[in-house]
């Protein structure tokens, strides 16, 4: 065998061997997305603070949410959120769609086994604020995931005082 012939096989066998790099894709997680996500869950607000008064759940009156949304995952750390929340206040003897909420926001996934949301939020009663949220898994069948999550909303404006509330949430995303 010549040196001519030496550098073909040569140049054939790295062909050959580093052509299955060069045309086929990583095994990379990153590969799955981006994906979309939507969820349901309810959200019973617990006690409300102002600097007038504070206000509890059941003390007088019933509110409960209903938080529907859908979710763009980005990546395993990072995703985008819509979500609207219709909420129902009942009394003694009325009951009432009190509001719709408008709450867009971020979500920093995967931080210690929870996820931590930043929410603008924009209510059809003429009150507006930001909402941080801390969301963690606690079930997972197949493509279902359920969830628990405290909200934190901070709400200003329509000639109230500034407020701040703490809630729970579970709710399910498919």
């Amino acid at each position: 065998m010549n040196r001519t012939e030496k550098q073909i096989i040569l140049i054939l066998l790295i062909f050959f061997l580093t052509s299955n790099l060069a045309i086929s894709q990583k095994d990379n997680k990153a590969a799955n997305y981006p994906k979309i996500k939507s969820y349901f869950s309810i959200v019973h607000p617990i006690a409300t603070f102002t600097q007038d008064e504070n206000h509890f759940n059941f003390n007088g009156s019933y509110n409960v949410g209903f938080p529907v949304g859908i979710n763009f995952l980005q990546s395993g750390k990072i995703a985008y959120s819509i979500e609207f929340v219709p909420t129902i206040s009942v009394n003694d003897s009325t009951s009432s769609v009190t509001g719709l909420l408008f709450h867009p926001g971020v979500i920093y996934r995967n931080i210690g086994g929870f996820n931590f949301l930043t929410r603008l939020a924009f209510n059809t009663n003429g009150r507006y604020g930001f909402t941080a949220v801390v969301n963690k898994p606690i079930i997972k069948k197949g493509k279902v995931t359920y969830f628990a999550a405290i909200p934190i909303p901070f709400r200003f404006g329509n000639g109230l005082p500034a407020s701040v509330n703490f809630g729970f949430q579970l709710g399910i995303i498919f």
